[in-house]
């Protein structure tokens, strides 16, 4: 589930403090319904106080995230009564806990390090990632773009059920072959009656595998091995290439933002790991040796379905 803002919870707010109306159907009524009074949405803002203790708005959003999923489909008023019972329970037991000792036990101690680590690991890349998508990095990497303008191909695709027949379509295609030809007879793609035409596209608007392959061939060259995808097996072939300018910086920022801030993190990441001394071993305490890739070289798409 994704989180809450502190405007759409208070939202859930205001439906919390309306009085519960039940509407009779069987005849309409032009009443309007009560105005609800301003609610707070700041995160600090004080939303139940247990044993002296407050409980702050940003509580309840964290608490979404853990178990905010698990809940189902609530109406408003039920939803955010839970989220809170949840929360105070957790204070409750918490205390309860920590009345009891169990702080100082080892695994108490373990997982309160675990938890510690992955919040600050959470807030550190966030905070490189932030640094990158500075507007002043954007400009300059929006600036680049203009050099030489953005890389568009033209190319057409063969899109096969199978490896062996993606092979066998490339070697026809190596004996002169016609592509357009082998396209209408043999791709499944809705591009295969036109051809395999795909059109102009630009780098990243096709799924990586297929992007990748298809801005590293140049005008008039085909892939010399299938090209494997979710959709398939593709032989592609590109027909054109041309540079385009830029669209407008406001339309660019987002993409910018995101690829700036991908690359800083993989770049921070390495350089951590370039400066650490990393053993690994096997359950059994045997030493792991591993050829590591480099996190640049790792595809897109590794671990998706």
């Amino acid at each position: 589930m994704r989180m809450i803002t502190g405007l759409a919870l208070s939202a859930i707010l205001v439906l919390n403090t309306a009085p519960a109306l039940t509407q009779d159907t069987s005849k309409p009524t032009t009443e309007p319904a009560p105005a609800a009074a301003p609610m707070p949405s700041e995160p600090d803002q004080v939303v139940a106080i247990v044993n002296g203790e407050p409980i702050r708005l940003s509580r309840l959003q964290d608490a979404l995230q853990a178990f905010g999923k698990d809940l189902g489909q609530l109406d408003p008023q039920t939803f955010y009564i839970t989220i809170m019972d949840r929360v105070i329970d957790q204070d409750l037991a918490a205390r309860a806990g920590k009345d009891a000792g169990l702080l100082d036990t080892p695994d108490v101690k373990a997982r309160l390090k675990a938890a510690q680590d992955a919040v600050l690991a959470d807030a550190y890349m966030q905070k490189i990632g932030e640094e990158a998508m500075s507007e002043v990095a954007l400009r300059r990497r929006y600036e680049a773009l203009g050099k030489d303008g953005i890389k568009q191909v033209k190319a057409s695709h063969i899109l096969v059920k199978t490896e062996e027949l993606a092979k066998e379509i490339i070697e026809l295609l190596g004996v002169g072959g016609d592509f357009a030809a082998l396209a209408k007879e043999h791709s499944v793609g809705p591009s295969g009656p036109k051809g395999g035409d795909l059109g102009f596209f630009g780098e990243g608007q096709m799924v990586p595998p297929f992007s990748e392959a298809a801005f590293a061939l140049e005008a008039g060259e085909h892939t010399k091995t299938p090209v494997k995808t979710q959709f398939g097996f593709h032989v592609i072939k590109v027909m054109e290439t041309k540079q385009v300018p830029p669209p407008p910086f406001y339309e660019a920022a987002p993409k910018l933002a995101e690829e700036a801030r991908t690359e800083a993190m993989i770049a921070e990441l390495t350089k951590l790991r370039e400066d650490a001394t990393i053993q690994r071993f096997t359950p059994d305490g045997s030493p792991i040796e591993l050829k590591r890739v480099p996190a640049d070289q790792i595809p897109a798409d590794q671990g998706k379905k």
